[in-house]
């Protein structure tokens, strides 16, 4: 993309202002901030709407930004299918809302420890598993933001990185998820008024939707044919991936446990299902309005296209939300590893007593090294989002069953702590099979049927178990 100068400074300027303030306003917050509980899970006293807002933040990401409208541009709707999958999590998750926010939890082994008792190894196993999906979202962020700004300002991608990743760290340092959540929902208010603006442009240039309508494949348009357009294999991936990648998120979780009551948890999860949803809605409407446009782009190249067809002040407006909407993502993704490295795996694997400042200085030097080594992969390994959809499903063949199944067993002594080991075992056996053999189904339900059964069967041949367990 041939920028002007002035172009790139008015994208610097903008995206200066966006970090710039919502960084102050992030130390503020750092300086009232109560401590551990404020860190971790935002001292259980985030209002309704704050939680909404970092829910839609948190999930939008950078892939939306890309990946999404290209969706759209070549499948249309079928980023409506995609959606659905995602609020069927969220719905499975505001089942049990009431009852996590209920006990006090801090992390997902938490939840496994009060199903399944106190048992090391699976403790750890889970806190592996909840550590491995937002490592890969802090990559992909890194490498999306890279590519992006390269594209609209042409400077070096790694240059990029690296100042992105050290002014992340201005939102998660100060006060954990309380910083976090709160800069989210700026952000998250921001990313709604520039879709919008965003949508009016595109539709305005396509020569409204009609034309649109008119000009797109009605395969893609129509509905409710369109959300299947993409075919039934990549179908069956989606729901397979996305539902179970959802409820086993650690971020989502920490999101329940913030709430400042315990009767808005199942509300929280129902309305940021619906506004997530949004998302979709805006990827699918301005990637066929991109089409009618220019029919001859390669659908990931949509949206970099786009930036070159709005004035130059739109441009710097839209590097703005590019650069909430990456933020707002890596820096739940920090968190949550830094939380579950401090809780799950330094203070529950040692007999250290810390007092709850140096639990906070814990947690930051955790996020420290966390985004060096997500920027040293980042660098070294710049496709990472090819390994996070493989991330996303190996986390949640391990968890899903052991979490949900679990919780609706809690008290019927069938499940062992054994058991629970075996599933997530054996989720990560079958998901390595189906991707080894190239499968002809998505290897990830491989590995969600190895968890299932492993579930079942190692918990029935480990019965005498239970009430060690328990």
């Amino acid at each position: 993309m041939d920028v002007s100068y002035s172009a790139v400074i008015l994208i610097i300027i903008s995206t200066i202002l966006v970090l710039g303030g919502t960084s102050l306003f992030s130390i503020y917050l750092g300086k009232k901030s109560k401590g551990s509980e404020d860190w971790a899970i935002g001292n259980r006293s985030l209002p309704l709407y704050v939680i909404i807002g970092t829910q839609y933040a948190t999930a939008m990401g950078g892939g939306v930004l890309v990946a999404h409208v290209g969706l759209g541009y070549s499948n249309g709707w079928a980023v409506l299918f995609y959606g659905f999958c995602a609020m069927a999590g969220f719905f499975l998750l505001a089942i049990m809302a009431k009852w996590l926010r209920e006990q006090h939890f801090t992390t997902v082994p938490d939840v496994i420890k009060r199903i399944y008792g106190d048992n090391k190894l699976l403790l750890n196993i889970t806190a592996i598993l909840c550590i491995v999906v937002p490592l890969g979202w802090t990559c992909t962020q890194l490498v999306s933001f890279g590519k992006l700004y390269y594209a609209i300002t042409g400077i070096n991608s790694n240059l990029l990185m690296v100042l992105f990743a050290i002014i992340s760290l201005a939102f998660v340092l100060p006060a954990g998820l309380t910083s976090v959540a709160w800069t989210d929902f700026i952000f998250g208010c921001l990313m709604v008024i520039v879709s919008v603006i965003s949508i009016i442009f595109a539709t305005n240039m396509a020569g409204g939707w009609s034309n649109i309508v008119a000009s797109v494949p009605a395969e893609i348009v129509e509905l409710p044919g369109g959300m299947f357009s993409v075919g039934m294999y990549t179908i069956a991936l989606w729901f397979l991936a996305i539902v179970p990648g959802t409820v086993t998120n650690q971020m989502y979780y920490q999101r329940i446990f913030a709430v400042d009551e315990v009767k808005k948890a199942r509300k929280s999860l129902i309305i940021s299902s619906l506004v997530i949803f949004t998302a979709e809605i805006y990827s699918g409407f301005l990637g066929m309005a991109i089409r009618t446009i220019n029919p001859n782009l390669q659908g990931e190249n949509a949206a970099g296209w786009f930036l070159t067809q709005v004035p130059v002040w739109f441009l710097a407006v839209y590097s703005g939300f590019l650069v909430a909407t990456i933020m707002s993502t890596i820096d739940s993704a920090v968190q949550s590893v830094a939380v579950s490295l401090t809780y799950d795996v330094y203070l529950k694997n040692t007999k250290s007593d810390v007092n709850d400042k140096k639990i906070v200085t814990m947690q930051r030097l955790f996020s420290v090294a966390i985004i060096a080594l997500s920027l040293t992969f980042s660098i070294a390994y710049p496709q990472a989002l090819n390994w996070l959809v493989a991330t996303y499903s190996y986390s949640a063949s391990g968890l899903l069953f052991p979490i949900f199944i679990g919780y609706f067993l809690k008290d019927k002594k069938v499940l062992t702590a054994k058991g629970a080991i075996g599933s997530m075992l054996l989720g990560f056996a079958g998901c390595a099979f189906g991707q080894i053999t190239n499968a002809s189904i998505p290897y990830v339900a491989y590995g969600l049927i190895g968890s299932f059964f492993g579930l079942f069967i190692v918990s029935y041949l480990t019965r005498n178990d239970l009430k060690e367990d328990i």
